[in-house]
């Protein structure tokens, strides 16, 4: 996953493209609805936004403080 860059002292968010990178390496069944019920929204607008289909940033920041500790998965 890409880490944030650094620039003279500050550094820069991860854009929504790179959290949802980072999600889609470590997601596992049942983050969903998981998120879902975090959010308030359906499990398929999740999934939704998930997948890169919708853009909601209230979901994707959701998820990606959910599994951001988490190991990538590996082949």
């Amino acid at each position: 996953m890409p880490k944030a860059t650094i620039t003279r002292g500050k550094s820069t968010k991860l854009s929504v493209a790179q959290k949802l990178q980072a999600i889609g390496q470590r997601r596992r069944r049942g983050d969903v609805s998981i998120i879902a019920a975090k959010t308030g929204y359906d499990r398929s607008h999740v999934s939704r936004v998930l997948s890169g289909v919708r853009n909601n940033v209230r979901i994707v920041d959701a998820a990606y403080s959910h599994m951001s500790k988490r190991k990538v998965k590996t082949a």
